[in-house]
């Protein structure tokens, strides 16, 4: 596979996507959609997670899903799941115990139940990159999405100690490190995630099968 290149002032990034694992996380408790687990919700009569992996397979080396139930659900869609070894950090909870298991020097994260992920996402965040840079995430014009993160996994480390001081912020983790976020502006609806039913069914209204 082509390699992405980064040239900003000089510096240049170089990333086989080979060199990259997709984290998928789907660790949340789903309280708005009645604590069910959101990324095994039926979309087109496919779990939403299928849709997610559809589109980030190729664009990583290799996928790691991040869940903490229904555990033989998840295995079913065939990559390797692992369990948070503290429950209840919230997502950085789970980059923290899932980036021990990474064997690339960079990692892509994104939500279990964000099916419209773009499908040029991963390259677009790393032709970003600039060489002093641990982190790249998207700013859709809105909001910025922290939790679709390319990042360096050795920057990940330090997830631990922050956690262990009881911070759980992504952006407070983030602002830690040298961080940018990347305007996307037309990639809005790409960031869009499951929290309520009436969303699912939005999707299953819109989005063709």
């Amino acid at each position: 596979m082509a390699k992405t290149t980064a040239e900003q002032s000089g510096a240049i990034v170089l990333i086989p996507p080979r060199d990259i694992t997709g984290v998928v996380l789907c660790g949340g408790e789903g309280r708005r959609m009645g604590g069910v687990e959101k990324p095994l919700l039926p979309l087109h009569d496919r779990p939403l997670l299928a849709h997610v992996l559809d589109r980030l397979l190729p664009q990583v080396g290799h996928v790691l899903v991040s869940a903490n139930r229904e555990l033989d659900a998840y295995r079913a869609l065939g990559h390797p799941v692992v369990s948070d070894d503290v429950p209840g950090l919230g997502p950085l909870g789970g980059l923290a115990t899932v980036t021990r298991h990474v064997t690339t020097p960079w990692l892509f994260c994104c939500p279990g139940d964000a099916p419209r992920l773009d499908a040029g996402l991963v390259s677009r965040l790393a032709a970003a990159l600039q060489d002093e840079v641990v982190a790249v995430y998207p700013n859709d014009g809105e909001r910025k999405q922290y939790l679709f993160l390319l990042v360096r996994t050795s920057a990940c480390r330090s997830l631990t100690t922050y956690l262990d001081g009881g911070a759980r912020s992504v952006h407070g983790w983030l602002a830690r490190n040298c961080a940018h976020a990347i305007e996307m502006h037309d990639l809005g609806p790409s960031f869009a995630n499951v929290n309520d039913p009436l969303e699912l069914q939005n999707l299953q209204t819109k989005d063709p099968p």
